[in-house]
């Protein structure tokens, strides 16, 4: 069995893995141009209601993660104020997320990279593409933990650098005249139009907890990993108003201009080639291609993490809690997730020929429904929790009932009206992800181990509350 590798992350490297799961990079690069098919030019205003809610999502997490270190993250939180059986259902919902996110981003990866060769002249389709470096992926996140995050932080730096660079370049080049107080307003989109477009919004968020999962990894993690959630969430919000806003700026805020952009499939790399140059539009694909990568990576160190805790509480294949000798990295948990990908990334290209692109917006709408599951549930654990052990006062559980309450109407919005296909698929995937692993659970459960159990209670003095 074995155990993570204790107190090897520093500040830098757990913050590089929160940085390259958020992807902010890809999501500007993929989720702006979905966003403004959904409401229009009320891009930026989306993404500070987005914020808004992010942040009172985060302050339950938060505080779990300055009284608890573990790897199980949200599903061990909900654990601890809802029990087993409603932490077993955040679990799989959680690990939905992070698993769709892998098949989705490194097909999209694949079609990047395929656009950005064929600018060579150079014309190979995504999917061999996207198979070739699911095996560089794979590779990395099944070696050391340290090795993945310093590349990771590497990569997404130099992809946000360039993203900003190329908004200064439309702020001067439009001028005082080009801008525009549409995109922070809500125009002529009814309340369902704009849940929608939330939703969207919280999936560039998607994954901000990440580094809960290193909790038995992180050098003093009930202080780091809260002030790196808290950090990264504030430090990307503002990367996303201003490349979100310069966008719709850059394409213009009309009726034309907004079609432009919401039918772009690289609407970044469009932008730097009609305000900088073709090689700067060409450096641009190359750093959403290398944001891609490294999101990858952080995902399946994530998500490998959460059936390496479900599986050490008996809740699945004690297999999948094996820990590698030498790299102290969840193997099996790994290689699960990477085979199933592949396998899904060429039945879609069998079935439907589709690109990558396409993949990844299918996918889109089940990674973020799922998250919204575990995001409301370890709100509400956290209410019962906090309320039961004394930690917080009333007007303190006022934060995690406000971002319930949020969740539940986007989540609400995006099924009723029903929304267009594939949209409308979303929903009836994700239940039925859950159900058929619980069945899972069911067939595979046997008794916890207790000596690789997570070590919270014996720091804490007490255990969770079931």
């Amino acid at each position: 069995m074995g155990n993570l590798k204790k107190d090897s992350l520093s500040l830098v490297e757990t913050v590089a893995l929160s940085a390259a799961v958020m992807a902010p990079s890809v999501s500007m690069a993929l989720n702006v141009s979905l966003i403004t098919g959904l409401a229009g030019y009320s891009v930026t205003i989306i993404f500070l209601i987005s914020v808004v809610i992010t942040f009172c999502v985060s302050a339950t997490i938060i505080k779990f993660n300055q009284m608890f270190s573990t790897s199980g993250s949200l599903y061990k939180f909900t654990e601890y104020g809802l029990g087993k059986k409603v932490a077993l259902v955040s679990g799989w919902a959680l690990f939905l997320a992070y698993f769709t996110l892998v098949v989705g981003v490194s097909a999209a990866l694949g079609s990047y990279l395929s656009s950005l060769l064929s600018t060579l002249h150079i014309h190979v389709n995504w999917l061999p593409i996207s198979l070739f470096l699911s095996l560089v992926m794979w590779v990395l996140a099944y070696r050391d933990m340290n090795v993945s995050t310093r590349v990771m932080l590497a990569l997404e730096g130099v992809s946000i650098s360039l993203i900003l660079i190329l908004a200064g370049v439309i702020f001067f080049k439009t001028g005082l005249h080009g801008l525009s107080w549409a995109p922070l307003g809500f125009g002529s989109n009814n309340f369902s139009a704009i849940a929608q477009g939330v939703v969207m919004g919280l999936l560039s968020f998607a994954g901000f907890e990440c580094a809960s999962a290193l909790g038995e990894e992180t050098r003093n993690p009930k202080k780091m990993i809260p002030l790196v959630i808290c950090g990264t969430i504030a430090g990307i919000a503002i990367f996303f108003l201003i490349s979100s806003y310069s966008q719709v700026i850059g394409y213009g805020v009309t009726t034309k201009g907004i079609k432009a952009l919401s039918n772009s499939a690289m609407p970044l790399s469009n932008l730097a080639d009609k305000f900088v140059s073709k090689q700067y539009a060409f450096l641009v694909v190359l750093a959403i291609t290398m944001s891609l990568f490294s999101c990858v990576i952080g995902c399946v160190c994530t998500g490998s993490r959460i059936l390496l805790s479900m599986s050490r509480d008996g809740n699945l294949h004690k297999s999948l809690s094996n820990i590698h000798v030498r790299f102290k990295t969840p193997h099996v948990s790994v290689n699960t997730m990477m085979i199933a990908s592949l396998l899904i990334q060429i039945s879609f290209y069998i079935f439907t020929r589709g690109d990558g692109k396409d993949l990844y917006d299918d996918s889109a709408y089940v990674t973020a429904l799922s998250m919204l599951v575990a995001y409301m549930f370890v709100n509400a654990s956290g209410i019962v929790y906090f309320y039961k052990n004394k930690i917080w006062k009333m007007y303190q559980l006022i934060i995690p009932a406000v971002a319930i309450v949020a969740m539940l109407y986007t989540a609400y919005s995006n099924i009723y009206p029903v929304p267009p296909y594939p949209m409308n698929l979303a929903p009836y995937i994700t239940i039925g992800f859950i159900i058929a692993m619980l069945i899972v659970s069911r067939i595979t459960k046997h008794d916890a181990n207790l000596q690789n159990i997570d070590h919270i209670e014996q720091e804490m003095g007490y255990g969770p509350y079931d």
